[in-house]
């Protein structure tokens, strides 16, 4: 999987660079920021776990100067493009590893807040993941985390009508990377396919209560703005 993101590190770097990610920019950092507002704040210890590149980390170091940042991610060519582009900020800091191995292989001091923003459906083992968050989570801390709705994902990838596909089981689709203004994608990803009842039943195996949902939506403006 880690191998999978190297492929596509560059690219996606680019789009959200660019503004080309429509999702990213206009639904997914807002809900983020919503969702996070309790605990962004002077002095909160921050871990962003599957970074990517970046960008989502960066934003908030710039805007928290007093807040620790801890970005991670598996995938090396990733984390490097981070590195090179984005090091400058002394409260933030990038590491190449998996939130299961940050979590064990050395003394950690526990986070205020740990932001997954669209991990979950991209590993293998979600139940080690989401032990692993809250291992690092501290007292009162809480856990932020976006996934695509599991209902209209396969439409979206355009297999919800396959004979293969029931939405009620956990399932690994392979399917070229793209995004809605960069459909024309050559390299293979991988995710998981998982109803919300098995997302949900995970957190509450790990001692994790769901708080507050948000479903966010484009309005019509933006909406205009996807390809048809």
């Amino acid at each position: 999987l880690a191998d999978e993101w190297d492929k596509v590190a560059a690219g996606r770097d680019t789009l959200i660079e660019e503004g080309r990610d429509l999702s990213y920019l206009y639904i997914l950092l807002p809900a983020l920021r919503e969702l996070s507002a309790k605990w962004l704040r002077p002095g909160s210890r921050i871990l962003d776990v599957g970074c990517g590149t970046g960008k989502f980390a960066a934003g908030l170091a710039e805007e928290y100067p007093k807040s620790d940042i801890i970005a991670i991610d598996p995938s090396r060519y990733s984390i490097q493009i981070a590195q090179e582009k984005r090091t400058s900020l002394r409260n933030l800091m990038f590491d190449c590893v998996s939130v299961e191995a940050f979590a064990e292989g050395r003394d950690v001091e526990p986070f205020d807040l740990v932001v997954a923003n669209m991990l979950f459906q991209n590993v293998a083992r979600l139940d080690q993941v989401l032990n692993a968050c809250v291992r690092l989570l501290g007292r009162g801390g809480a856990l932020v985390f976006a996934v695509p709705h599991p209902c209209f994902w396969p439409r979206y990838w355009k297999y919800e009508k396959e004979p293969w596909f029931r939405y009620d089981r956990e399932l690994w689709i392979e399917a070229p990377f793209k995004t809605s203004l960069s459909p024309d994608a050559e390299v293979t990803t991988t995710h998981t396919h998982r109803p919300l009842s098995s997302y949900i039943k995970k957190f509450r195996n790990v001692g994790l209560c769901i708080d507050e949902l948000i479903e966010p939506y484009p309005d019509s403006g933006l909406e205009g703005e996807y390809p048809i």
